[in-house]
């Protein structure tokens, strides 16, 4: 059989004639009749189609298993083939006339960003030896700048040496000059007012001290407990006597109970009790404990004394009871982040609790101890947010304590208290942080206040003994803003500025001052007490506005930069000038035009308002006589 013919043939069509083969060594009957010589083309009628004869299914496809013959060749002749039997190709739209033509200029698609940086060789020479020039020139400073702090190593030398660099550091003008001359290769003259804005902006925040009250060491997993009497539980009080079941027993009430009816607990008991509060880790018996001690009212006004409140916090990492008080300052430390990071506060607020319920019992000089201490603990910035609502109804359930005192006695307490916290802080950035956060319900404590402010404001303990009203004047406070304090310079401190702004804030408050300086004398016509009142409120705004203006200026002088705290000071200066023109102030500012002057107001306008409004006065009167007459008639119109 041959192999070596077109596969066409199976199909029944005409076929070329086959590629001869070298293998195939004799041809063998064909089973496709003789093809047509004749092209399609090339006839004018269609040729025949052939007929096709049965085939057997054992019978071979020639040409389609040869091992010699490439398959490949026969592609074409079935692709054409496959089109014939499609017909005619259809007719295709010439896309050039539907669409946009292209622009005539084509943008080059080789674009580079201008902002992406460009790769510097890896070794560029004149790169190299500049970057040696300039760590040369950083190390060459900082050689200078070691020989200028270390220079003068005899003992002659070192108090020359502090006193240079305590000038250096106060004078600025010495400052930049010095930093200039660390600086080598300077041309500009630019860097050394850069170091200098650089070592303020860190002098701000790495040089402020603040007052700790706790210990910033870890605080203790179980705090030392006191050891039970034993030989005071006696009698009814037996029942705390068993170790076991002692903490139930106090739980289930039953102490509370045998105090209530009047038996009294043993000063023994009394005072293991205040030890065990505050480090009792049980919420429900630090509540029980609480509850049995406001009880024991006659034991709170004999035991409870400033030394055992220093002794309940002194288990907590609180201070030691200092001896002598007398001319000592306070403690101050540098700003720690997280200085109470594991710190459990439940103490400090069942502390500050049990002395809100025990102040009205407490002795007189217990009671100005214990503000004492509270101002102290209000110096920490974290203890002053932490557990500020307790702090505070604690600070205004003492300072009610005091209210029944007489005034001579209230002005000697007012003055103790405000000593105290002048004395012992030295900043007022540290002062102002308890007198902010001292409550201001009560005319007590509102008056407490103000004095304390008074004293750190003018540096006069001696202002601390009377009302701020009846000794404060408009030229005082004049006075004190022209002081260098307030003047803004470059060497000014924004914090302390800002700490004093907040002080002059507290002392003015409503003006009452000026309001007792522009009181008028008794009146002898009303005519006389109206116009005498408005003379008086015109002084008051004028007073007004004059501090207003102060602080303006003031507020004008403070430049605004990236340091945060000038931006704060000036804020509170506009805050406290805004305050005395829209709260303080009786009347509203004048409004005024940007326009020029405003024109003046008719003479005869004030007439006129006054005859219409007896018109319409009488107008009434007449209506009213008539509906009593019961007439009915009411007259709308013009007489």
């Amino acid at each position: 059989m041959s192999r070596n013919k077109d596969i066409r043939g199976f199909f029944g069509k005409p076929a070329a004639s086959p590629r001869p083969s070298s293998s195939q060594s004799k041809p063998g009957p064909s089973l496709q009749p003789a093809p047509d010589l004749q092209f399609p083309d090339a006839s004018p009628r269609t040729p025949p189609k052939p007929t096709p004869k049965p085939r057997d299914r054992t019978d071979e496809i020639k040409g389609s298993d040869d091992e010699g013959y490439d398959s490949d060749n026969s592609l074409e002749s079935i692709s054409a083939f496959i089109e014939r039997k499609k017909g005619p190709a259809p007719y295709q739209r010439d896309h050039n006339l539907t669409t946009t033509p292209k622009a005539k200029r084509i943008a080059s698609t080789n674009l580079k960003s201008p902002l992406t940086i460009q790769p510097k060789p890896k070794f560029d020479l004149k790169y190299l030896i500049d970057h040696t020039r300039k760590s040369n020139r950083a190390e060459e400073s900082a050689r200078r700048a070691d020989e200028f702090i270390n220079q003068g190593d005899g003992d002659d030398n070192d108090e020359h040496n502090e006193e240079h660099l305590t000038k250096v550091q106060n004078d600025p003008v010495l400052l930049e000059k010095t930093a200039k001359d660390l600086l080598t290769g300077d041309e500009e003259g630019t860097k050394g007012g850069k170091l200098m804005r650089a070592m303020h902006r860190t002098k701000a925040d790495g040089s402020r001290r603040l007052h700790y009250f706790f210990n910033l060491e870890q605080p203790l997993v179980k705090p030392p407990r006191s050891q039970f009497p034993r030989k005071a539980a006696k009698g009814c009080w037996q029942c705390l006597a068993n170790s076991r079941t002692r903490d139930q027993t106090v739980i289930l009430g039953l102490p509370h109970t045998i105090a209530s009816k009047g038996t009294a607990l043993p000063d023994e008991l009394f005072l293991w009790v205040l030890d065990e509060v505050c480090v009792e880790k049980n919420a429900q018996l630090r509540m029980q404990y609480c509850n049995l001690v406001t009880l024991c009212r006659d034991s709170i006004a004999r035991l409870v004394t400033d030394a055992q409140l220093y002794s309940m916090l002194e288990r907590l990492g609180g201070p030691k009871y200092p001896r002598d008080r007398k001319g000592t300052k306070l403690q101050s430390l540098p700003k720690v982040e997280n200085p109470y990071l594991r710190k459990d506060w439940s103490g400090v607020v069942t502390f500050l609790e049990l002395l809100e319920r025990m102040a009205p019992d407490l002795s007189t000089p217990t009671v100005v101890e214990a503000i004492q201490l509270l101002l102290r603990m209000a110096l920490d910035p974290v203890v002053n947010t932490t557990v500020r609502g307790e702090h505070v109804a604690a600070m205004e359930a003492l300072v009610g304590a005091l209210a029944k005192l007489g005034t001579r006695k209230w002005n000697e307490t007012c003055k103790t208290i405000s000593s105290y916290l002048f004395d012992a802080v030295d900043e007022p950035v540290n002062q102002v942080l308890p007198i902010a956060h001292m409550p201001k319900a009560s005319v007590k404590a509102l008056d407490l206040r103000r004095r304390m402010a008074a004293v750190v404001l003018f540096r006069d303990p001696a202002r601390g003994s009377q009302p701020v009203d009846s000794t404060l004047t408009v030229d005082d406070i004049t006075d004190r803003l022209g002081e260098a304090d307030f003047r803004v310079s470059p060497s000014t401190d924004f914090e302390s500025l800002r700490a004093l702004i907040m002080l002059l804030d507290i002392v003015i408050g409503s003006a009452g001052f000026l309001r007792q300086q522009h009181s008028i004398s008794t009146p002898t016509t009303t005519d006389t007490a109206n116009a005498d009142g408005e003379a008086a409120d015109r002084k008051f705004d004028a007073d007004i506005d004059g501090l207003t203006y102060q602080l303006k200026l003031v507020h004008d002088k403070i430049h605004d930069s990236t340091q945060l705290s000038r931006k704060i000071a000036k804020a509170s200066i506009d805050l406290v000038a805004k305050r005395l023109t829209y709260a303080v102030r009786i009347k509203p500012p004048p409004k005024t035009s940007i326009f020029g002057s405003e024109p003046k107001e008719d003479k005869n306008l004030p007439k006129q308002r006054g005859f219409m409004k007896n018109w319409a006065q009488k107008k009434a009167e007449r209506n009213a006589a008539a509906l009593a007459n019961g007439n009915g008639h009411v007259n709308d119109g013009i007489e």
